[in-house]
């Protein structure tokens, strides 16, 4: 793209990271790709992290250790597994339904509702030739019967360790040259393919446990106690977070000078903490820089580097653990941990002898151990990504800060504007990409205007996407319900609480009903003091409904226009089993 293309309007037929739209896949969906990323994905982050990193994992993960797909059924280069338009991440719908048709036990509906929700404009399954394939299926059935009793999965451990290694031996970015910085953040890329290769294979996984479990009490009138099953499962790392700020906020609530400090407003509060000589201030700073150092990598919108993280502006984990400082004893997560494990045990054993015979009984208990492994390892795998990306980012900050300092750029967020195959050619002549940095910015912020299409079914050019701005949708009114997915079991009452990011958090409180547009882990320190949860989008195996029963809190997916339908500050209940949301 040159000076003058990239310095255009915003009006745009094409964006510069938009892939091929695919003849033999030709149906995408915003279903799960608008949790892992919400926005515009930065072009740094879409043709480094994603289009040589994840994505390459995600089909060796496919073909190699899952085994649902052909070699031969997924590009090598540019996996058809997602799309990127506008922008906007899209999974490939259609080569997921092929999970479905392959799955033992599995039926293409029941798989698209598992992780699609109750969409209206979701399509209806067509066969097609070679969606069925017995070889893989056979394949497929050994690896779910051993999904259903294995107690390890040293994969996931594993990814775990990579990305721990990665974090702990970070070198001095700051004595690194320009072009060794951008080594260091391509040379991530064989641990972040290694990782992401095993996310599909838990994730899918993750589906047989609840499966056959649903199968099972569905058999004995009790389908309705599968939502206690999938709670209180421990080990969640995307909510291990949650367990830390908690923590952080006793320390504050205990200290007369920290909620001091933090009455005062955030903006300072970590400078002022610093500059302290105090017990209670040493304490924070140092358990504090603990926390940044293990979970730092974890933001809003972890998935795009071009997004801070905690580390990066840790003011972000300060909000939440504000919140959470004024949060009564008993919303300690860790006890709601423990009592939603205690509640599992004791249904599993219940309902294992309401099973009509020894054989039921025995694939019921393997069903639900399953639901405690795979879940937890599939976090595990995720997080283990994001904490990949955290390294990448680093890397690539720094380089932006040097930019910056040479007047290249305004911003060092802007070295994500750049594509992965021109960093060697900027890092040679970086003024030569001043006006294109700056040109590409413009349309790229244009880009969070348009209102990327839930499914897309042909190719659609930006002109002729909907616009954010001036659009209307009917506020709900007292009496109405509005319907969703059943997300984490338990009904709540509280105020709904409209966030669009987490920096809102400040306008959340005590038992309000956070509504928001889709959740990632970043969200997650808000549920520990959100009376309940409703999310625009997601299903039942999605990041808000595993996080929600981990922390015992009532959730509601896949409520369409939830955010912009239901009134701030209206009195709702939110029904966790059902899904439904009542306008009170």
């Amino acid at each position: 793209m040159s000076d003058e293309q990239s310095a255009g309007a915003a009006d745009i037929d094409r964006w510069i990271t938009d892939w091929e739209f695919s003849s033999r896949y030709p149906v995408y969906t915003r279903a799960n790709a608008g949790e892992v990323l919400p926005d515009p994905s930065s072009p740094l982050n879409v043709t480094m992290v994603w289009n040589k990193g994840l994505n390459i994992g995600w089909r060796e993960g496919y073909v190699e250790h899952l085994g649902t797909h052909l070699a031969e059924e997924i590009d090598e280069v540019m996996p058809q597994i997602i799309g990127n338009f506008g922008g906007y991440h899209y999974t490939n719908f259609s080569m997921t339904e092929l999970n479905g048709a392959r799955l033992p036990g599995l039926t293409v509906p029941v798989w698209n509702s598992l992780w699609v929700g109750d969409h209206p404009d979701i399509p209806e399954y067509v066969p097609k030739p070679g969606d069925e394939n017995a070889e893989l299926t056979a394949g497929l059935a050994e690896k779910t019967a051993w999904a259903l009793t294995t107690d390890e999965f040293p994969e996931a451990e594993e990814a775990k360790r990579r990305a721990d290694h990665a974090r702990d031996q970070r070198p001095d970015l700051t004595t690194m040259s320009d072009a060794e910085l951008v080594e260091h953040a391509r040379s991530l890329l064989p641990d972040l393919i290694y990782c992401y290769a095993y996310h599909p294979v838990t994730t899918t996984l993750s589906t047989m446990g609840p499966a056959v479990a649903g199968q099972l009490l569905e058999s004995i009138g009790a389908a309705d106690e599968l939502g206690d099953l999938l709670s209180g499962l421990g080990g969640v790392d995307s909510a291990a977070p949650s367990y830390a700020m908690w923590k952080l906020g006793r320390l504050v609530a205990g200290s007369p000078e920290l909620t001091e400090i933090f009455d005062n407003g955030l903006a300072t509060a970590l400078e002022t903490i610093t500059a302290s000589d105090s017990a209670d201030a040493a304490k924070f700073r140092e358990e504090f820089d603990d926390f940044l150092y293990r979970y730092g990598s974890r933001a809003p919108n972890e998935w795009d580097i071009r997004s801070d993280s905690w580390e990066t502006r840790p003011v972000l984990a300060l909000m939440a653990i504000n919140g959470m400082r004024n949060s009564p004893a008993d919303a300690d997560p860790e006890l709601i941990l423990r009592r939603n494990q205690d509640k599992r045990v004791a249904l599993t054993d219940e309902l294992a002898a309401k099973m009509p015979d020894a054989e039921s009984a025995t694939a019921f208990r393997n069903a639900a151990k399953s639901i405690t492994k795979f879940m937890p390892w599939r976090e595990r795998t995720k997080t283990a990504c994001v904490k990949i990306m955290g390294e990448m980012r680093a890397a690539l900050y720094e380089l932006g800060r040097r930019m910056v300092e040479r007047g290249i750029m305004d911003d060092h967020h802007d070295i994500t504007m750049l594509v992965d195959d021109e960093l060697d050619r900027f890092v040679a002549e970086p003024e030569s990409f001043t006006a294109t940095i700056k040109g590409r910015r413009e349309q790229y912020l244009a880009l969070f205007d348009l209102q990327p299409p839930f499914f897309l079914f042909e190719p659609l050019p930006l002109s002729q996407w909907p616009r954010r701005t001036g659009q209307r949708v009917d506020p709900a009114v007292p009496g109405d319900v509005l319907s969703g997915v059943g997300g984490a079991p338990g009904i709540a009452r509280g105020r709904a609480r409209i966030l669009h990011d987490p920096y809102e958090a400040e306008q959340l409180e005590e038992g309000d009903i956070l509504v928001a547009p889709q959740t990632d882990p970043a969200w997650t320190p808000l549920f520990v003091f959100a009376g309940g949860v409703v999310v625009n989008v997601g299903a039942t195996i999605t990041h808000s409904s595993i996080v929600c029963r981990e922390l015992g809190i009532p959730c509601a997916v896949s409520v369409q226009d939830a955010t912009a339908r239901i009134p701030d500050g209206a009195m709702i209940e939110v029904d966790g089993n059902t899904g439904s949301v009542t306008i009170l």
